[in-house]
């Protein structure tokens, strides 16, 4: 044989391969595409399985909503019914009582014992003494030393910590502190 024919043949042995070579890695592309559908068939499947119980719940929500509704409705509908007959009867039990004057009304006399009252209760009760009305102090009366702080120069921070309050707090009694020097003039 010479050298072309060797050419020819070992390329008709490539080409043959090649052809050979697709197919094998054709069926593995094609499987994993096979896999792709079904695993998102199943994920539609399930996917409207969930759709389809949760429309059943949202109806069987509605319907239980219409029905405590309805009953509720019924119930008020009782409640008027019951408050009309009282009202009704209200007035006609108004209407027929006959009133009553001083003319006709005639002293009964009742016999009661009479026992010694204690000597402890003879004595007349002590007058309770009102409590005096509370005073009102200003409020830099009530917060003197917050503002005799404040008076020497300490920032709010300072303040709060020495007092144990809160910085708002703090600001807060300096504001009210303010409006109520503004409401004296």
């Amino acid at each position: 044989m010479s050298n072309w024919q060797y050419i020819v043949l070992l390329g008709a042995v490539v080409v043959v391969f090649g052809l050979l070579l697709p197919r094998r890695k054709q069926p593995a592309a094609a499987q994993a595409v096979n896999n792709m559908e079904v695993s998102l068939e199943q994920f539609m499947e399930n996917m409207e399985q969930d759709n389809r119980e949760l429309t059943a719940l949202i109806v069987q929500s509605q319907e239980e909503a219409r029905a405590k509704a309805q009953r509720s409705e019924e119930r008020l509908a009782e409640l008027e019914r019951k408050y009309s007959a009282m009202e009704q009867l209200f007035e006609q039990q108004k209407a027929s009582a006959v009133p009553v004057q001083a003319a006709q009304v005639m002293p009964v006399k009742v016999d009661v014992p009479l026992t010694p009252v204690p000597a402890a209760l003879q004595e007349e009760p002590e007058e309770l003494e009102e409590p005096a009305p509370p005073v009102k102090q200003s409020i830099q009366e009530r917060y003197a030393d917050l503002f005799a702080l404040h008076q020497q120069g300490k920032s709010i921070e300072a303040i709060a910590k020495k007092m144990n309050m809160n910085k708002g707090e703090v600001q807060l009694i300096l504001q009210l502190a303010k409006q109520e020097e503004g409401a004296r003039v």
